[in-house]
Formats: structure tokens, sequence, C-alpha cells
């Protein structure tokens, strides 16, 4: 009766930690899911994705109102970038932390050049 016990309080810790883990891991944003596997893979991919939906010439109030539903996080824009804005959507997840970005540039909020990035920082 004591190993019984002992087993279902390993099971018990087991299920605990692995919803633990799980819960610290973030998944994509709508416009970042199901991209191959290899970031050199994913990133044109998703670049192509951002300029299919947000073509040039579009509305920008509807690009940030999307992104934002989605999640994704206005940035400080660089003086020296080619894009003066930016949407970033982090995934944390268990090693590395997940980024989807789109940047742009606008004209009397028309969308001019746009393009999305997909990467990764890890430990």
């Amino acid at each position: 009766m004591g190993a019984s016990r002992l087993c279902r309080q390993r099971l018990v810790l087991v299920i605990v930690a692995t919803l633990c883990v799980s819960s610290c891991v973030d998944g994509p944003p709508e416009i970042g899911r199901e991209l191959p596997r290899s970031f050199e893979q994913a990133r044109p991919v998703f670049d192509q994705r951002v300029k299919a939906r947000f073509p040039v010439g579009s509305d920008e109030t509807r690009l940030l109102a999307e992104l934002r539903r989605q999640h994704f996080v206005v940035r400080p824009s660089s003086p020296l970038s080619r894009y003066p804005n930016a949407v970033t959507y982090k995934a944390h997840q268990l090693v590395c932390n997940v980024s989807w970005t789109v940047s742009w540039r606008a004209e009397a909020g028309r969308i001019k050049e746009i393009a999305g990035d997909y990467g990764d920082v890890c430990l």
C-alpha cells in the first residue's frame, strides 16, 4: 500500500510540473502560426504572409488594429531604421524567446513599404 501511494504522489508531481512548464510557454500570434520549423525557412514565409495581409496601399489604422488584437506591442522606432513604425509579439519559451515583428513606413495613413521578421534569442 505504501508503494502505491508513493507512485500516486510521484504521478501528481509529474502532472503538476508538466502543467507549470507548459504554462510558461507562449504560442505564436495568429499571423505567425504554422510557419516552417527552421527560422531560416520561416523568415521569408512570414515576410510574404505580412506583405500579402497588409499590402502596400492598405490602411495603416487597420494594420495596427489587427496586430494589437493579436497582442503585438508597438516598438519604439529608431531614427536610423528604414522603417519608422514597428510592432512586435514576443513568445517566452523554455530556453528561447521567439519574436514576430512587423515593420512599415506609411504616408497619409497608407502603407508605403512593409516587412515581417521572425527570430529568436536563446540563453
